[in-house]
């Protein structure tokens, strides 16, 4: 029985829509799915809670400056082609489906000499890196909205598919009731502000919330992921805040969803997958995106779209420091309508459901 290889990593904005996409492919066609990935990347741990059958490959960061180990990452990188192209042959492959990131890279192009079809998906306004390299590789490029085809040359638009962003079921089907006690909490009918840096978590809105915990649980209760790096700021926060207005982890699973449908605002950085998880659940949001001076500038494209849709608010460093925000998010939490409003655009955003429209161009390409 052959194959459906999926790739993808780095992040969980390159492995989380692949799952998406991934559940919504008939079980026959799951039980055929092997995900290749690197060897230490989160990607690793993520699909194999999923009882997806993985394979790691060597991989090298694809980088847009100079640097010392771009050369030894070409090493890296023709090391996971020839064990990309062995895992294809051997597998019997039939399809690919990249969802991104530097490991992707050499997946796709041994899928190209193999003559293993290809498809692709770039979540962002602005295709990154890895899409520009692999884009020419395939037979589909799925992108998230009409002005991301103008990206591409003329001969590859006949090849890209508008499809929106992949997004997991859960976040569709998740319920409110009873979320707060997942993280401990006691609900008091009260508004929640859930701040969250991903799964990688973000060191400036981690310094937000320590700077105003205090007058943010006299508002609110508040929800913070504070990833892996910030979980021994945890216990500090926590300290400050009001007594059962604050809880605090370094990750969150299952309980993510729930606890976005809880929420009555959210903060958080601005890349695709946040976005769309936001605009399926119909939560309004502030979004701090990274700044063009410390990333490729794609979280504030993304961020000035999808507020130009009326769902979210933008928060920027040059609007000024915790003090500013707190200010933004109270003026929120002050004006149901205006929140009312935005979850009805966010709504509006979120469309068709992206990871069932993905599964079917998979479908009949493997027909």
């Amino acid at each position: 029985m052959s194959t459906i290889v999926f790739t993808g990593g780095g992040t969980g904005g390159h492995v989380y829509p692949g799952l998406a996409v991934y559940r919504e492919l008939p079980r026959e066609q799951q039980e055929r799915v092997l995900w290749i990935g690197s060897r230490r990347g989160i990607e690793r741990g993520i699909v194999g809670d999923q009882g997806i059958r993985y394979r790691a490959i060597p991989t090298g960061k694809l980088r847009r400056y100079f640097d010392l180990q771009n050369f030894l990452d070409l090493f890296r990188v023709a090391a996971g082609f020839f064990a990309a192209f062995w895992i294809l042959k051997r597998e019997g492959a039939r399809l690919v489906f990249s969802k991104g990131g530097f490991v992707a890279v050499p997946v796709v192009a041994a899928a190209r000499v193999a003559g293993v079809p290809v498809v692709i998906h770039e979540s962002d306004a602005d295709p990154g890196l890895a899409t520009r390299l692999t884009a020419p590789l395939a037979q589909v490029i799925c992108l998230p909205y009409e002005e991301s085809i103008q990206a591409f040359s003329p001969s590859l638009q006949k090849r890209a598919v508008v499809t929106g962003n992949p997004v997991r079921e859960e976040f569709f089907s998740a319920s409110a009731q009873d979320a707060l006690s997942l993280a401990g909490l006691h609900d008091e009918g009260g508004p929640v502000v859930f701040v969250t840096g991903g799964s990688l978590g973000a060191r400036q809105l981690n310094q937000y919330v320590g700077e105003q915990i205090g007058p943010l649980t006299e508002m609110a209760t508040v929800i913070h992921q504070t990833g892996e790096h910030g979980a021994d700021m945890i216990q500090e926060i926590a300290a400050a805040a009001r007594p059962g207005r604050y809880a605090g982890f370094p990750s969150l699973s299952g309980e993510f969803a729930p606890l976005l449908r809880r929420s009555d605002l959210v903060i958080c950085r601005a890349g695709a997958g946040s976005i769309w998880e936001l605009a399926v659940t119909g939560t309004p949001a502030v979004l701090v995106p990274l700044s063009s001076a410390s990333s490729r500038g794609d979280q504030e494209r993304n961020a000035a779209r999808y507020a130009a849709s009326g769902a979210a608010l933008v928060f920027s460093e040059d609007q000024g420091g915790s003090e500013a925000l707190l200010l933004m998010v109270q003026t929120l939490l002050q004006d149901p309508a205006r929140r009312e409003s935005m979850a009805r655009a966010a709504r509006a955003f979120a469309g068709d459901n992206s990871a069932r429209s993905i599964a079917g161009i998979i479908g009949r390409i493997i027909e």
